[in-house]
């Protein structure tokens, strides 16, 4: 069963090309409310700060789903940042005001994949979603491919799940 760990760019995509309030992508959003329900699609704390930086319908409809998405960073995450910061520092961006979630959105994929790994059935893979470009060596699907951990955006998870 594929998760999703989705980041703020891909969830800023949702909502400027396929807004919410037109009918022709109602479906869309249902599905993922459903990815929501179903545990599947999930985003570090740091996204929603992230996204609580705007103030438009993003930062409404992240907070309603907040406690089913937004999932708060254990210690083996925390260890897992600091080693992805070492290695790759440019997802720190210090230029950046506010919060960061980009490490964070790898640690998350990254420790799941893990605990997943060590059961004696893994049935969870844990993809990382993001609009970042997978052609720079500064961006998010450079350090997940650096990982081994699956990174797609947002029409490559349409299509997986066959909308």
């Amino acid at each position: 069963m594929d998760i999703y760990c989705i980041d703020t760019s891909s969830l800023i995509e949702m909502k400027n090309k396929y807004p919410k309030d037109l009918k022709i992508f109602e479906k869309v959003w249902a599905n993922m409310e459903n990815l929501i329900i179903q545990g599947r699609l999930i985003a570090p704390v740091d996204v929603m700060r992230e996204i609580e930086q705007g103030d438009d319908e993003l930062k409404k409809w992240a907070k309603e789903k907040a406690k089913k998405i937004f999932v708060k960073p254990n210690k083996k995450q925390s260890n897992i940042v600091a080693k992805i910061l070492e290695q790759y520092s440019f997802l720190a961006n210090p230029s950046k005001p506010g919060p960061n979630a980009d490490p964070w959105i790898i640690a998350l994929a990254k420790a799941k994949n893990e605990e997943e790994s060590e059961k004696l059935f893994p049935q969870k893979k844990y993809i990382v979603v993001t609009e970042e470009s997978k052609s720079r060596q500064d961006r998010i699907p450079f350090v997940c491919k650096a990982y081994n951990i699956e990174c797609i955006n947002l029409i490559e998870l349409f299509k997986r799940e066959g909308w």
